[in-house]
């Protein structure tokens, strides 16, 4: 930015608009739950394609990461925001279009980029649109946390609302969700550019520099003891929460739930979300540096019992309420963990480092998606969801207890403890 007055006026906008803009466009409102129901009761789609696609969806978003740096670079945050909530639109369209795996595949690869460039120019420009103080950090998390709060607020009305639209004609929760879309993308073009567009005689050398840039990002990344560890846990945690968001469904599909009490439960564990990201600090200072930790295995050993129960959940109604309760836990881990990952990603950086942070973390996150997801869809092409979910859940448990184990002396230290090297793009530093 230019004068300090426009830089106190893209401060002020940006962060009057972001925590509104994240309740609508951090991810599909209407879709998610309905959506597998959609592709295997509408298009008659084999539930271990539909988790097959969501493999499709980790693996461009691991060829789109470096990619999208370099897109969010040239296009800056703001445009960059536009062009990915466009496709996410485009997305929605082409799954109403589907008859096949294929349709499915390129739906996602078209996901996939939309995504790459929004989780990089998302969190970048709040970041950068907050003065530096040693507040920075708090500020940070409160405006990311009323965003996602309000979300999972949104989302748990709009899955109770899908699955009793789904009843009526089973391509209206997707039409809502076109809706919504649409209304996030006219909400992006209200965000004010924080960085100052390269002049003309800049654009020669920008395009030589960016990759040097990256590279140079990337390599800080990948030596840095604390950030090993957080990209560590984000791939084990995102990687189970990827695999439960179909599995969840799925058992109980297999166990005979309607589409209306599906939804039902799915509304209650995303308003239950909305409420555990609002007690996020609380929930950090009381757990400090093992919540990422705790909530893993919390995470783990409720996939294990819902798996356990749901082999005979079909004869005993308290069987299938505690399978409904591993599900709720499901959006409650993913409720803390997703308010509080940013924030632990973003410290100790400023605007030169901290795409290129955001990107490492998605290409390994989406990377670990990837590896659970042909292992999930695997296990599922071989056995029941209720079993599967028994072998997965053991599976994680004991690499969550290992992943404790290395980021015990890694994570969550204090500031002072941390070598010159870690905090080498401290904003706070000087």
């Amino acid at each position: 930015m230019g004068t300090k007055e426009e830089k106190q006026r893209m401060r002020k906008i940006n962060m009057k608009i972001f925590p509104t803009y994240k309740k609508l466009a951090w991810d599909y409102l209407f879709f998610y739950t309905i959506d597998f129901l959609f592709l295997t009761q509408v298009k008659n789609i084999s539930a271990a394609n539909v988790v097959l696609k969501n493999t499709f969806n980790a693996f461009f978003s691991i060829i789109f990461q470096i990619p999208a740096n370099i897109i969010v670079e040239f296009l800056g945050k703001k445009n960059s925001i536009i062009l990915g909530n466009i496709l996410n639109c485009l997305y929605m369209v082409i799954i109403m279009l589907s008859r096949n795996l294929p349709d499915l595949i390129f739906a996602e690869f078209i996901s996939a980029i939309a995504f790459a460039i929004k989780n990089i120019a998302e969190p970048s420009l709040l970041n950068e649109s907050i003065p530096p103080s040693k507040f920075k950090g708090n500020i940070f998390s409160k405006l990311s946390t009323k965003g996602a709060s309000g979300y999972y607020l949104i989302n748990g009305v709009s899955k109770m609302i899908a699955g009793y639209l789904f009843g009526i004609n089973k391509y209206l929760p997707i039409v809502c969700s076109l809706i919504i879309l649409i209304i996030a993308t006219i909400l992006s073009l209200f965000f004010v550019e924080p960085i100052k567009s390269k002049k003309k005689g800049e654009e020669e050398l920008t395009a030589k520099q960016q990759l040097l840039n990256i590279k140079e990002g990337f390599a800080f990344v990948l030596k840095s003891e604390r950030l090993k560890a957080l990209i560590l846990s984000a791939s084990l945690i995102v990687a189970l929460l990827s695999i439960l968001s179909n599995y969840s469904v799925s058992l109980l599909e297999e166990l005979n739930v309607s589409s209306s009490n599906i939804g039902i439960i799915a509304a209650i564990g995303t308003l239950l979300s909305a409420y555990a990201s609002k007690k996020q600090n609380i929930i950090q200072q009381k757990l400090k540096n093992k919540v990422l930790t705790t909530i893993s295995i919390i995470l783990s050993l409720s996939c294990i019992i819902s798996g356990i129960c749901g082999i005979k959940a079909d004869n005993y109604t308290s069987l299938l309420c505690i399978v409904a309760i591993g599900q709720i836990t499901y959006y409650i881990i993913n409720g803390i963990y997703y308010t509080i990952i940013d924030k632990y990603f973003r410290n100790f950086t400023n605007k030169k480092i901290d795409t290129k942070i955001f990107a490492t973390k998605n290409i390994f996150t989406g990377l670990s998606r990837v590896i659970s997801g042909l292992f999930a869809a695997f296990l599922l092409d071989k056995t029941t969801t209720a079993y599967s979910m028994i072998i997965v859940g053991i599976t994680f448990t004991i690499l969550y207890i290992l992943m404790a184990i290395y980021m015990k002396k890694r994570v969550g230290l204090r500031p002072e403890q941390y070598s010159k090297e870690e905090r080498k793009y401290d904003e706070l530093k000087v």
